[in-house]
């Protein structure tokens, strides 16, 4: 057990800076292209040893979102704006919720998110269902 110990702290500098949450958006986005990455390389291997490592940094990711992202847009509606803006998606390109005049009635507040939405939106934007919830 001491030897696995002292084997993660002679690499934890090459790895703390891949889970640790990020402190900015940029950081933020280069944890999600990491975690996109790393997704790839586990992705049909769940007994990968990699596997350890994606969950710290979904969580990192999740922490994140938590902190920043749901507390900066004030809900669902203004946190969706802010990915597609943040993205550079079209309406057109929001699949995920429907047809474009879906999407315009979502993003108008005229109609809200289901959870199917919530749940690819999720997957699209890599980030956790909760951001596109109300509390």
């Amino acid at each position: 057990m001491q030897e696995n110990l002292e084997k993660a702290v002679q690499h934890w500098g090459a790895v703390a800076n891949v889970v640790d949450t990020p402190k900015c958006n940029e950081d933020y986005q280069v944890l999600i292209q990491n975690l996109k990455d790393a997704i790839e390389l586990v992705e049909n291997r769940p007994e990968s040893p990699l596997s350890g490592l994606v969950k710290a940094m979904a969580r990192a990711a999740e922490e994140y979102e938590n902190k920043f992202m749901s507390a900066q847009q004030g809900g669902a509606l203004l946190a969706l704006k802010y990915l597609i803006k943040l993205h550079g998606i079209k309406q057109s390109e929001l699949k995920e919720i429907g047809s474009q005049g879906v999407v315009s009635e979502v993003l108008n507040g005229k109609r809200s998110l289901t959870l199917r939405h919530v749940r690819e939106l999720s997957k699209r934007f890599n980030v956790s269902p909760g951001v596109f919830i109300d509390p």
